[in-house]
């Protein structure tokens, strides 16, 4: 079994020097001793397009591992495994997922919440669960391996991740529906995973580092930013239930001004069970609902996305919440 092994740095390659964290490119082959000392049978070979802390990526070097794995050879690979730190870890995972959504083999993105030095680092189990599943054969494109706490290592799709929580180096799938589970080494499918196959594939993969998209998170009293000609498109993570402050007029005037820009607005997090009154005006405000996904993700392909084509893509996300 062959396996491409990329490593981007992170908290899974770093070394505590001083008193702070610091990448260190001998990590690398640290977690590949690691796993030889398990098993042999498995022949790595490695990349590493760049070495940063993840707090540091931007569309730059999202474009820099694209370029670097896109070359290889598929066909003489049983899988790859990407390996990030967990601050961006979201980010990276919806770009690979869209990047490469019709690569006909799995890749699989791992990271660590501590250095593998550290004892309660998850680090080697993540990889070994990302190991299991490229062996299992029971699925192609994108996902991410992740053990929380003493819980189960799950293998989640890419596209689906949520955002970490405050003070919490959990990971989770939207509405907690992960791909499957890595049980004494053996790969288990979630029977109640589903999802529908996604007919858009992006002809041209592009992500720079630039400000053309406004992110914007629910709370009160917020100070909505000023816009021009050059923003793309904006996008509204709701409170909870889906809702926004449309009563006010902070957000009825930033509505006007996005109008006046020709910038679409979209909403991601609303739930579709029931609706407050609250959300009686959007389409008064041109406030587009998307259907469930995970807001990163929608965040990312808004970024892949050009101006012509956002409306018409972006709405029909498919069965796999993207």
């Amino acid at each position: 079994m062959k396996i491409l092994v990329v490593f981007t740095g992170g908290t899974i390659s770093c070394t505590q020097k001083n008193v702070v964290l610091s990448t260190d490119e001998n990590n690398s082959y640290l977690l590949l001793d690691m796993y030889n000392k398990l098993d042999s049978s498995v022949n790595f070979e490695i990349l590493k397009p760049y070495t940063i802390l993840s707090e540091n990526l931007c569309g730059d070097y999202l474009m820099m591992l694209y370029n670097a794995i896109k070359n290889y050879d598929f066909s003489q690979l049983d899988g790859i495994i990407v390996t990030h730190g967990t601050d961006t870890l979201q980010y990276t995972s919806a770009f690979l997922g869209y990047a490469f959504s019709d690569i006909n083999l799995p890749m699989v993105v791992v990271s660590a919440n501590y250095p593998l030095a550290d004892r309660r680092s998850n680090g080697f189990k993540n990889f070994c669960a990302a190991v299991d599943f490229i062996k299992a054969r029971q699925g192609r494109g994108v996902f991410a391996a992740y053990q929380n706490n003493n819980d189960m290592p799950k293998i989640h799709r890419a596209t689906r991740l949520l955002a970490h929580s405050a003070y919490s180096d959990s990971l989770y799938s939207i509405f907690d529906m992960p791909f499957g589970y890595i049980e004494n080494g053996k790969f288990i499918a979630n029977p109640d995973y589903t999802e529908s196959e996604s007919k858009f594939i992006f002809d041209k993969i592009n992500i720079s580092s630039c400000n053309d998209i406004v992110i914007i998170k629910s709370g009160i009293d917020i100070n909505y930013p000023q816009l021009n000609s050059n923003i793309k498109a904006i996008l509204i993570e709701g409170f909870h239930s889906g809702t926004l402050a449309t009563a006010l007029k902070p957000l009825q005037n930033f509505c006007e001004m996005a109008k006046h820009y020709e910038v679409p607005i979209f909403l991601t997090g609303i739930c579709s069970e029931f609706g407050y009154e609250s959300k009686l005006i959007f389409d008064e405000l041109s406030i587009i609902s998307l259907p469930a996904a995970a807001p990163i993700a929608m965040e990312i392909k808004l970024r892949l996305l050009d101006k012509q084509h956002i409306r018409n893509v972006l709405l029909p996300c498919g069965g796999d919440f993207q």
